[in-house]
């Protein structure tokens, strides 16, 4: 019958479900319901929707947002819990024919659970909760001023979504429908996704059968650090109560609703669960404001992105001692230094009120293990020096800003060429980048560049290529054959190693033992470890890889300046005889001088004559003569 049903038109199909929920019995009402399925589903009753809502019609319109500049490869935990919330929850809503529409401003609000553990039946419900179809949320402040605005947009179940600022608040902590926000990332032009401390619903009957008001498997769940990363985004994820069992501190931890979720994240991703045992210690837990204080607002540098910085950060927070220092004893206390596990020292004072180190202590906890537990105001022994240091050894952490311009679907070849750009060594390949048109090749990040420098293209004639023969295919083909899909640090450039390149090529590192030598190919590296934000890195060259594919434009060229000189090749100064410092073009290249332009990536005998193997792929080298 439900196929019947699919076929009619929506009104009567709506009218057909009117009268068929009127007349159903209660044996069939207590049914259970089968799973989902494309070609079976039936639509049961839509939610009335409030009229007065300024995205009723977006909302009744059954629409997603296109997902264009959807950073999928970035190892930023935020974009990890985006693509999940969307690889996870928007399949269902398809099957509820949901379509993905173009130019339709939306707001995604991430909650911070797993959407695989909401129960099949309320998985729907759960994911419209977190949807605003019709208006893209930038700003907080605009919205919770005006009375008007605030109660203007409902999510895709209807429901009303208000900003708040939390009173008292020197942070400007913000709250969406009582969930304090976390973070907020522009995915595209269109599209908007705020991160929440919770969930939004029904607090009264829970999605889950487990108890998702209090922990994020995905985020809090400690993983043993034997285990690799877990790669299958299927993986069954435990409850948090078996790490529970095992460690109170872990105990507390997970069954603290707020305020302290910074701190578990990162002790249950670092190697310090071996101090979580029966050893007596006293615990300094920074509260989450104090670790939101070193968060970039859009984008920058997070020192707590640096895993050795903040394990080394969690050790000095860790007080081992014969018997742990209780509060009563501080306020007894003019003064106490106690040594850390990380080497430092702590100066606790009680009088007026306790502090460590200059910073309160807010309030205190004792464990089921007898070990004390103190939440403090601030991070201790981080300081904007420390962090300045920091940064400029790990710029490859920092978070970059969103461009529009020049390519929005490609921010590590945007960000690639702005800096390039200010720099006077790299006008040609500038103007190569401007000329070829090769941002759908390298969407996204994760990329390594590896960029010839200007005395690279004049050596070779390259520097009077023509625009049009930058942008031909050929010319596409020879620029990806500098790009390598993943970030290569200079510890990833290993004698012999071969990499594959975009434009289907090969290159080979060649490292000479006791010097700072690194060859790629025919080409001298002559500065390593160009960081572009988080989203690859760049590695200059003295010389263009895969040269060959436009050496002919430059005998062309050569012979058209000859002929316009002189008439033949023995009269004037100029000659179309070979330059000392030109490549010789292999005969199984001569063919091609008339045959048109390259596919990027259809069958090329000429680079793909052998079958190739990872880790003992041959390179095709083409070097210059002496």
């Amino acid at each position: 019958m439900s196929r019947k049903m699919l076929q009619v038109p929506v009104a009567t199909f709506l009218l057909l479900l009117l009268l068929q929920s009127a007349t159903a019995s209660p044996a069939a009402a207590a049914a259970p319901a089968a799973s989902p399925d494309a070609s079976t589903i039936s639509f049961p009753m839509e939610r009335q929707i409030d009229a007065s809502l300024k995205n009723a019609k977006q909302i009744e319109s059954r629409v997603l947002p296109e997902l264009d500049g959807l950073q999928r490869n970035q190892e930023d935990e935020k974009w990890q819990q985006v693509v999940r919330f969307i690889d996870d929850g928007f399949p269902v809503l398809e099957l509820y024919a949901y379509k993905f529409k173009r130019d339709i401003p939306y707001t995604l609000i991430v909650p911070k659970i797993d959407v695989r553990t909401i129960e099949k039946p309320r998985l729907k419900e759960f994911m419209l909760e977190h949807l605003v179809p019709g208006k893209l949320f930038d700003s907080y402040s605009g919205v919770a001023n005006s009375k008007e605005e605030e109660e203007s947009y409902g999510n895709g179940n209807g429901h009303k979504i208000v900003f708040r600022k939390l009173e008292k608040s020197h942070n400007n902590v913000w709250l969406l429908n009582g969930q304090q926000i976390l973070y907020k990332l522009r995915i595209n032009e269109n599209l908007m996704a705020i991160g929440i401390d919770g969930y939004l619903g029904d607090r009264k009957s829970p999605y889950s059968k487990r108890n998702i008001q209090e922990t994020n498997n995905r985020y809090n769940d400690p993983q043993p650090l034997e285990q690799p990363n877990i790669t299958n985004a299927h993986a069954k994820v435990e409850p948090i109560i078996k790490e529970s069992k095992a460690s109170p501190l872990m105990s507390f931890l997970a069954n603290m609703k707020t305020g302290t979720k910074v701190f578990q994240h990162f002790l249950s991703k670092s190697n310090l669960t071996r101090i979580m045992d029966d050893n007596a210690y006293t615990v300094l837990i920074p509260s989450d404001n104090a670790f939101q204080r070193w968060h970039p607002i859009d984008w920058g540098f997070y020192p707590f992105s640096v895993p050795e910085f903040t394990e080394s950060v969690l050790l000095n927070h860790f007080l081992p001692m014969q018997r742990p220092l209780r509060l009563s004893d501080v306020r007894n206390m003019d003064e106490v230094v106690v040594h850390t596990m990380g080497g430092d020292d702590v100066v606790f004072h009680g009088q007026p009120t306790p502090t460590v180190n200059n910073v309160s202590i807010m309030s205190d906890f004792t464990l089921s293990n007898g070990n004390q537990v103190f939440i403090i105001s601030e991070v201790l022994f981080v300081t904007e020096a420390v962090v300045s240091k920091l940064h400029q050894m790990h710029k490859d952490k920092e978070t970059p800003p969103l461009l529009a311009f020049p390519w929005f679907g490609a921010q590590f070849l945007s960000h690639s060429f702005l800096a390039l750009e200010r720099d006077p060594r790299f006008t040609q390949i500038t103007r190569y980048l401007n000329n070829a048109e090769i941002a759908p090749h390298i969407s996204g990040a994760n990329y390594t560049f590896f960029v010839p420098e200007d005395r690279a293209f004049e050596k070779l004639g390259f520097d009077r290529l023509s625009d049009e023969v930058m942008a031909s295919q050929r010319g596409i083909k020879m620029l990806l054959n500098h790009f390598v899909r993943g970030r290569l640090y200079n510890r990833d450039l290993r004698d012999n190693e071969v990499y594959e390149t975009i434009g289907g090529g090969h290159i080979k590192i060649t490292r000479n033992p006791g010097s700072n030598y690194t060859g790629v190919n025919n080409a001298q590296i002559t500065e390593s470890e160009v960081f572009v934000y988080n989203l690859g890195t760049m590695y200059y060259l003295d010389d263009i890889l895969y040269s060959h594919i436009l050496r002919d434009f430059i005998s062309k060229s050569t012979k058209t300046r000859s002929n316009r000189n002189g008439g033949d090749s023995g009269g004037g100064s100029r000659s179309t005889s070979r330059p000392s410092d030109v490549e010789i073009v292999p005969n199984e290249f001569e063919s091609e001088r008339n045959g048109g332009d390259y596919a990027i990536h259809g069958d090329d005998e000429d680079f793909e004559d052998e079958i190739i193997t990872p880790k003992a792929l041959p390179v095709q080298i083409y070097e210059l003569p002496k």
